[in-house]
């Protein structure tokens, strides 16, 4: 088998940030993790429009539950 020398971890990376996320928010009650998950600034766009249609849908839920 032909050996070659990574130059990068993505398994070790995706591990160390999800230890760190998982510490960050150890502890908290659902209502601050929502809201340290809202404060979160995401460049990605794909993830800001899933972000601003999930906030939609909750919004429209909101009403539809005050309508009744």
């Amino acid at each position: 088998m032909n050996e070659r020398q990574k130059q990068f971890d993505a398994v070790g990376m995706m591990r160390a940030i999800r230890d760190q996320l998982s510490a960050d928010i150890a502890g908290m009650t659902l209502e601050q993790e929502l809201g340290w998950l809202a404060a979160t600034d995401i460049k990605d766009p794909f993830l800001q429009r899933l972000r601003a249609r999930t906030a939609q849908q909750a919004d429209a839920a909101d009403d539809a539950s005050r309508r009744r």
